[in-house]
C-alpha cells in the first residue's frame, strides 16, 4: 500500500464523534484503537482522519473495518478520480474539495473518501480544513433531524457540505469573469490574457471533476443500494440537482471565456489599428513636405526659386498650407 500525494510531517488526525438523539459526544485526540471500537458499537460514529501519509495506520484501520485492499489503495490516491464503490457491508465514496489559493492564484483541489457503514462513517481527508465544520455544528447543537438519522444521513450531510463549497467556488469565477471582461474594455494587457488562460484552466479541472460526481450521485440515488435508506436516497437526488446545475454554470462559464479571449484580440487589435491609423497620417502628412524639401534640396545651379527674395517664406507657407488642408480633409473624415 502506497500513497500518492504529498507527504507532511505532521502526524495524522483522528476525530470521532458518537451520536444519537439523546447524546453527543466528541474525542478530538482519538487514537486507531478507538477508531476501530466503533465498528459495531451501538450510536453512530463518525471517524474522520486528516492527513493520510501514515499508510501503516491507514493498514490497520483498512483491516479492522475489512476495507479492500484496492480501495485503500484508491483511498491513499490523492489523484483518484471521484468515484463510488458499493461492498457488501459498506460503501466507498471518492470526492474532491476545492480550495482557492490566493498565495499562488490558483484552484487546487484535496481528495477526500467517505466509508459508510451499517452505523459508521469514516472521512478520509488529504489535509485539515473547516469544509466539516457546519455538519459538527449541527451534531453538537442537535439542529435539525440529523441526530435523530442513521449514519447513511451522515453520509449525505457530509457530501453535501463538500458539493455546496463548489457554489462559493463557480460564484468566484463568476466575480472574476466579471472584472476581466471590465479590465479588457478598459486596458487590455497581457495580464488580462494570463487570466483568461487561468480561468479557462480553473472551469477545465472543476468540469473534469464534476461530471463523475454526477454520475456517482446517479448511482446513489437510483441503484439499491442497502445501507442507504429510501427516505435518505431522495437526498442524493437534491444534490444530482445541484451538480447539473454547476455543471450547466460551468459550461456557460467556458462560453463566456472563449468571448473573452475573441475580446481581448478584439480590443488589442483595435489598439493596433488606431496606432496604425496615426501613423498613417503623420506619414500622409509627410509625404508632400518631404518631397518639397527633397526638390529644394537639389544642388542644382539653375533653379530659379533658389534666387528669389522670399522663396524661403513662400515655400514655408505651401508647407504650412499642405498641413492645415490635410488636417481638415482628415478631420471631415473623422479619421481623426
Amino acid at each position: 500500500m502506497i500513497f500518492i500525494g504529498d507527504k507532511h510531517e505532521e502526524a495524522p488526525e483522528l476525530t470521532i464523534i458518537d451520536y444519537d438523539s439523546s447524546k453527543f459526544e466528541a474525542n478530538a485526540n482519538a487514537t486507531v484503537q478507538d477508531a476501530m471500537a466503533r465498528k459495531d458499537a451501538a450510536p453512530v460514529s463518525w471517524i474522520n482522519i486528516d492527513q493520510l501519509h501514515d499508510v501503516e495506520l491507514m493498514e490497520k484501520l483498512g483491516n479492522h473495518y475489512e476495507i479492500h485492499p484496492l480501495l485503500m489503495e484508491d483511498i491513499l490516491n490523492t489523484d483518484l478520480r471521484p468515484k463510488v464503490e458499493d461492498e457488501d457491508d459498506y460503501v466507498m465514496l471518492s470526492l474532491k474539495m476545492l480550495n482557492y489559493s490566493e498565495q499562488h492564484d490558483s484552484l487546487t483541489t484535496d481528495q477526500i473518501s467517505l466509508i459508510l457503514g451499517k452505523n459508521y462513517v469514516i472521512s478520509f481527508k488529504e489535509k485539515p480544513d473547516t469544509v466539516f465544520e457546519p455538519v459538527i455544528n449541527r451534531l453538537s447543537s442537535s439542529k435539525g433531524t440529523i441526530r435523530s438519522r442513521g449514519a447513511d444521513y451522515l453520509f449525505y450531510a457530509l457530501t453535501d457540505v463538500i458539493i455546496d463549497n463548489y457554489f462559493t467556488i463557480i460564484e468566484n469565477i463568476g466575480n472574476d469573469l466579471e472584472k476581466l471582461e471590465d479590465r479588457i474594455f478598459n486596458q487590455p494587457g497581457e495580464d488580462a490574457l494570463q487570466e483568461i488562460h487561468r480561468l479557462k484552466g480553473d472551469l477545465l479541472q472543476i468540469r473534469r471533476i464534476t461530471y463523475p460526481i454526477r454520475e456517482s450521485m446517479r448511482k446513489l440515488e437510483n441503484d439499491e443500494i442497502e445501507l442507504i435508506e429510501d427516505k435518505t436516497r431522495k437526498y442524493f437526488t437534491d444534490i444530482y440537482e445541484h451538480i447539473t446545475q454547476i455543471i450547466e454554470t460551468i459550461e456557460s462559464y467556458r462560453e463566456t471565456v472563449s468571448g473573452l479571449k475573441d475580446l481581448y484580440l478584439s480590443s488589442i487589435s483595435f489598439r493596433m489599428n488606431k496606432v496604425m491609423q496615426v501613423l498613417t497620417i503623420i506619414a500622409t502628412i509627410f509625404i508632400p513636405l518631404t518631397f518639397l524639401v527633397g526638390v529644394y534640396g537639389m544642388n542644382f545651379d539653375n533653379m530659379p526659386e533658389l534666387h528669389w527674395k522670399y522663396a524661403y517664406f513662400i515655400l514655408w507657407g505651401i508647407m504650412i498650407s499642405i498641413v492645415v488642408i490635410l488636417a481638415f480633409f482628415f478631420k471631415k473624415k473623422k479619421w481623426i
